[in-house]
């Protein structure tokens, strides 16, 4: 088993990735990130996805949604305490809305999401930008600016482990095996991040459910456990 047969595995179960919010797309498409419009609705859900639930994020989302709040511009001069009340009942809103704010203002200084997929080294950028660390940076580079690189969850090490694939757990070295595995073809880095991700939510948990699980017929953790 490799990473393309796994993705070809990923790609006939697209129901499955649905169920946890992930929708298989064109390469260039903000969709495949919970059915997102654009760049900045990814952007923003990346932050506030951190150690929170996705059920929990898209009630947020909705909430900025109607008051026309997608838009880093107007983030930027958004009153803190006013961010933090829109994000209840979110984990760490008082912190998120902080990242969120100051996020907005320096991308908005540069003007904008597109002018920042033009700089030479985006990754080091957003990882300037207080909150975000290597996952949300490569979460938002892959999904809302569309540049080839892979964000290594605990998901993507727990799965490609069970299965028998990689025990790399140095998140470096894994995100450049991937990628340079899938040679920076942005449909099948996507398609891989998107159905690991749902395995992980739905099925390959800490303690896995691996009857319910799309892998179970190759995965050699869920074969040694079945026994």
């Amino acid at each position: 088993m490799n990473l393309r047969e796994l993705n070809k595995i990923f790609e006939k179960n697209k129901n499955f990735l649905e169920k946890a919010k992930w929708y298989i797309s064109d390469p260039l498409s903000f969709k495949w990130w919970g059915n997102a419009e654009n760049a900045e609705e990814v952007f923003i859900s990346a932050i506030l996805v951190q150690r929170s639930k996705w059920e929990t994020v898209e009630r947020i989302l909705k909430k900025l949604k109607k008051k026309r709040l997608i838009n880093l511009k107007k983030l930027a001069k958004i009153e803190y305490d006013k961010l933090e009340e829109i994000l209840k009942p979110i984990g760490l809103r008082k912190v998120k809305a902080a990242r969120i704010i100051n996020s907005a203002r320096k991308i908005t200084e540069i003007n904008g999401l597109e002018r920042l997929r033009e700089y030479k080294n985006v990754r080091k950028f957003l990882l300037s930008l207080e909150g975000i660390g290597k996952e949300t940076a490569d979460s938002i580079m892959l999904f809302a600016l569309n540049i080839p690189t892979f964000p290594v969850s605990n998901y993507v090490k727990r799965v490609l482990n069970r299965m028998g694939i990689t025990s790399e757990t140095s998140y470096e070295k894994l995100r450049n095996k991937i990628v340079r595995e899938l040679n920076k073809d942005l449909y099948e880095l996507k398609l891989l991040y998107a159905g690991i991700t749902s395995v992980g939510r739905i099925a390959c948990k800490r303690e896995p459910i691996c009857k319910i699980c799309i892998l179970k017929e190759t995965c050699k953790f869920s074969n040694f456990s079945l026994i």
